[in-house]
């Protein structure tokens, strides 16, 4: 399968999602998709609500990350499958020379953290694939465990792939490292906002808090989009 079709539709169909959750009930439904317990003034909604604002929008977004599921794992095994290939060169496990010692060390443990940011990254798929299915007004608490299992799996994956990456720097292969290095630094960011806001918005009524929790939430997803995206650099180096 095309590696360029595999990362577009892993890609495209959540970004379809999220602009559709969030265009349709602003237009049609501006001040009921803003409202929250606090009754202030909010121009943007969180993503929970904007997924679960009605059967419609909770039916698109799921079904559309239904269809980049199985994309995602593929593009989950090249990333694997690159990595490997990158570090596939031995050295004689029953004897070390001091010389090569840490060498050794090295490639043992970058072949370990390609395990884990595989194992990882099926674990986000799959975080993301529970918080979809459960919206928070249908089953909260699932949806919280997709949450918050979506959301942690993915920052750890980012750190194993940057430092994946900045062994493929330094060894002068092929790898995106500044770009997702920006990219997850605009994660962690915009996810440490995000829980600033939220723990604002819960225990004073401010205005915009609301909304600008909602904007770092997209903020988040998009940059996460994007950490993904960059395989396909990846990619055509050996698969295309």
């Amino acid at each position: 399968m095309k590696a360029e079709f595999v990362v577009a539709c892993a890609t495209t169909c959540p970004l379809i999602a999220l602009a559709f959750c969030y265009i349709y009930p602003l237009l049609v439904d501006f001040s009921q998709i803003n409202k929250t317990h606090c009754h202030v003034y909010n121009f943007l909604p969180s993503v929970s609500a904007t997924i679960s604002y009605n059967p419609l929008t909770s039916f698109f977004w799921f079904m559309l990350i239904l269809i980049h599921t199985p994309f995602r794992f593929i593009l989950a095994k090249y990333l694997h499958d690159f990595y490997k290939k990158q570090f596939s060169h031995k050295i004689p496990e029953d004897y070390v020379p001091f010389a090569y010692k840490t060498d050794y060390l090295k490639l043992t443990t970058v072949r370990k953290q390609i395990f884990f940011a595989y194992q990882i990254n099926k674990v986000e798929i799959i975080g993301l694939f529970i918080l979809s299915m459960f919206t928070s007004n249908s089953n909260y608490d699932m949806h919280k465990l997709g949450f918050c299992t979506y959301l942690i799996s993915a920052s750890v994956f980012k750190m194993l792939v940057l430092s994946i990456e900045s062994r493929l720097k330094i060894e002068k292969l092929p790898n995106c490292y500044d770009v997702r290095k920006k990219l997850a630094i605009t994660f962690a960011l915009s996810f440490i906002l995000a829980i600033c806001l939220f723990t604002i918005h819960n225990s004073n009524c401010v205005y915009y808090v609301y909304s600008f929790f909602g904007l770092s939430e997209i903020i988040l997803i998009l940059s996460n989009i994007t950490f993904h995206y960059w395989t396909i650099n990846l990619m055509r180096k050996i698969y295309m």
